[in-house]
C-alpha cells in the first residue's frame, strides 16, 4: 500500500512538473525565437531570452543574477499590443525612447544620453558662436558592436530644435565619424561633443538668449546580420532629450 501511494505521489508531482504549453514569446513588439513555458500554472521565460533586452545573466554556485531591469513576458493578444520596456538600462523604457538630460535611455541595443548642452563656439567656422552638446553612447547588448553597422551612422540626423519651432542641424562631423566604425565591447561607449551651428548672423548673446527645448539623435533600426541575439526593442530606436528637464 505504501508503495503505490509513493508511486501515486510521484505521478502527480512529475505531472505537475511536466509543461502543459508553450507559448509565442513577444519582447517589446518582437517575437523571439525562444518560447515560454507554462509549468504548474506558472509561465517561465528562458534565460536565453532576456539578452535581447540587454540584460546580462550570469549563473554559477547556485545562483542566478540578472543585471539590467526586469523583461516581462507577453502572450499574443488580437487586441492589446505588447507593452514595451522603459528607462536607464531598458528597465520601463519609454516607447518613443525619449527622456530628460543625464537619464540613460535605451532602445534594446544602445544606451544614450545627453550630459551637457552649453554655448561654445565653431573652431572650424572662425570661433562663432554655436551650441555643443555632449552625448555619451554605450553598447547595450552582449556582442561586439559597430554603431555604423548598427543603426548609428555618421550622417544621421543630429537636430536641436526650439521653442518657436526652429530646429538646428549638426556640424563637421570628422571626430563622430571616426567614432561609429570603432568596435564597441559590452557595455563599452564613447563620448562626443557634437557642434551645432545657428544662422551666420547670430551673436552669443542671441544664441544664449534662446536655449534650444529638445535634442533628437536619430537611429535607424538595422542590425548587424552577424550579430547574434541583437534587436531593436522599440519600434523607433531614435532618442529624443527634452532639455527643460533633468534627472
Amino acid at each position: 500500500m505504501t508503495r503505490t501511494r509513493t508511486l501515486l505521489a510521484a505521478a502527480l508531482t512529475l505531472g505537475l512538473l511536466a509543461p502543459a504549453s508553450a507559448q509565442t514569446l513577444i519582447l517589446n513588439g518582437n517575437v523571439s525565437a525562444d518560447k515560454t513555458v507554462v509549468v504548474g500554472g506558472k509561465t517561465y521565460v528562458p534565460l536565453s531570452a532576456l539578452s535581447s533586452l540587454g540584460i546580462q545573466v550570469s549563473t554559477g554556485s547556485g545562483v542566478t543574477s540578472l543585471t539590467g531591469g526586469k523583461a516581462v513576458a507577453t502572450a499574443p493578444s488580437t487586441t492589446t499590443a505588447a507593452t514595451p520596456n522603459n528607462g536607464a538600462g531598458g528597465a520601463n523604457q519609454k516607447a518613443s525612447v525619449s527622456g530628460c538630460l543625464n537619464e540613460w535611455l535605451f532602445d534594446g541595443v544602445w544606451r544614450m544620453r545627453v550630459t551637457k548642452v552649453q554655448p561654445t563656439v565653431n573652431s572650424g567656422r572662425g570661433d562663432r558662436p554655436a551650441w555643443g552638446v555632449t552625448v555619451e553612447v554605450k553598447n547595450g547588448t552582449t556582442q561586439t558592436l559597430k554603431m555604423s553597422e548598427n543603426g548609428i551612422d555618421y550622417n544621421n540626423a543630429i537636430n536641436l530644435s526650439f521653442p518657436d519651432g526652429s530646429s538646428m542641424g549638426s556640424a563637421a562631423r570628422s571626430a563622430w565619424q571616426d567614432k561609429v566604425y570603432t568596435k564597441l565591447p559590452q557595455g563599452v561607449g564613447t563620448v562626443h561633443q557634437f557642434i551645432i551651428d545657428p544662422d551666420d548672423s547670430m551673436t552669443l548673446a542671441q544664441l544664449q538668449a534662446n536655449p534650444p527645448s529638445k535634442f533628437l539623435f536619430e537611429v535607424v533600426k538595422k542590425v548587424d546580420s552577424s550579430a547574434k541575439g541583437v534587436g531593436f526593442t522599440v519600434p523607433d530606436p531614435s532618442f529624443r532629450v527634452d532639455l527643460s528637464c533633468k534627472k
